[in-house]
């Protein structure tokens, strides 16, 4: 497979598509760093060829990061950060069980959407870009490999790479309808865990503190506090306790899963959960919370970008829409440190996480050239630095 570089012809389609097959045949979990050093492996030689220096960034514990960055000429340079995930929700061994596909005008495959297929954009996109484009760009690329476990190792690396940019683009996958996302609800993790007293169930019930029932009551609490509050869902979605079938349970938690459209929001449902804790209304059991995990509301749409990515579509005669979105990305990371932000940039497609996930293969190529052309506007346009 041949890779020409940004100031040469556009690359033949099947050299974008062998890359593509390529990414999807590798397989990428959060956990498998082996299979995500491999997808970098892969990635690295092409942003090389097309004139950027590349390096890895090691988290705290979890997979590598790697950047890429390639500095414009001119002195007004805009400063545009790209960010594409490399990892999958498919434990090793999917992608040789179930490979990369086509069939008709989709491909299917592990990833195909989520997100393999944006990280050919990415490239795609970078491969159109001529010189005097080229000058008016610093382009940083970050790629990160926890996404789908919510980027809780990369986050300080996205947000290091976004601070002091002009622009951030996410390439999860469009909309089946091919409509980009101009913002996201935020996400926070919860786990009540409520402690209790073990007895026999049978000879000496009355001596125990039943934690499964407190739980109980504080489900139905959760559920209700998701009913109260505007801008938000609240939603238990894990439960466990007990420990065998002749003992009062003496341990119980459960997981809640909060979804909010700002900071108003996401406060109000902790309030409302710590409303829960404390002594349970069965005597001897006492309910704590821990919230272990989340990302920030992408609550504001970044009007003036998205409007420039979808007139870029116009003129190449795409028509694209742009609307919001209950899931999170790593979009929501660098929205919140008040950058402008689009998302969704990749191929259209759909069933993420599902045996049938696809991508249109068409609109690999024309959402590549969107994106080059959204990068050829902020190119002319001077830098506010």
């Amino acid at each position: 497979m041949t890779m020409r570089t940004a100031t040469t012809r556009e690359p033949q389609a099947t050299d974008w598509l062998g890359l593509l097959e390529d990414l999807v045949n590798t397989d990428s979990a959060p956990d498998d760093h082996a299979g995500i050093d491999a997808v970098y492996g892969k990635l690295a030689p092409v942003v090389e060829q097309l004139g950027f220096t590349v390096k890895k960034l090691a988290t705290d514990g979890g997979p590598d990061a790697m950047l890429a960055r390639r500095h414009g000429s001119r002195g007004d340079a805009r400063r545009v950060l790209m960010v594409g995930h490399v990892d999958t929700v498919f434990a090793r061994g999917t992608a040789q069980a179930r490979p990369f596909t086509i069939a008709g005008e989709r491909a299917y495959g592990p990833g195909v959407a989520d997100m393999k297929g944006g990280l050919v954009v990415i490239l795609a996109a970078l491969s159109r870009l001529d010189d005097a484009a080229l000058a008016g760009l610093d382009i940083t690329v970050l790629f990160n490999g926890d996404e789908e476990s919510g980027s809780v190792f990369s986050r300080p690396v996205i947000e290091e790479a976004a601070t002091g940019q002009d622009a951030a683009l996410i390439f999860e996958a469009a909309r089946p309808s091919g409509a980009i996302v101009s913002s996201r609800r935020g996400v926070a993790r919860y786990r009540l865990d409520v402690t209790g007293r073990a007895s026999h169930s049978g000879s000496n019930p009355q001596a125990g503190a039943n934690a499964l029932e407190t739980l109980a009551h504080t489900i139905i609490g959760i559920q209700d506090a998701g009913r109260r509050i505007d801008g938000a869902t609240v939603t238990a979605v894990l439960a466990e306790g007990g420990s065998r079938p002749n003992i009062v349970p003496a341990a119980a938690s459960v997981h809640v899963d909060a979804r909010f459209d700002d900071d108003r929001a996401d406060q109000a449902v902790e309030r409302e959960l710590g409303k829960l804790t404390g002594e349970g209304p069965v005597e001897g059991t006492v309910t704590r919370l821990t919230r272990y995990a989340g990302r920030p509301a992408f609550g504001r749409p970044y009007t003036e970008l998205a409007r420039a990515y979808t007139d870029a579509g116009r003129e190449l005669g795409v028509q694209i829409e742009t609307v919001s979105a209950g899931g999170v990305s790593d979009a929501n990371f660098t929205a919140a440190l008040g950058v402008p932000t689009i998302d969704g940039l990749g191929p259209s497609g759909g069933r993420a996480h599902t045996d049938d996930e696809y991508i249109e293969l068409a609109t690999v190529q024309k959402r590549a050239s969107v994106c080059a052309a959204l990068l050829s506007r902020l190119s002319s346009a001077a830098s506010p630095h």
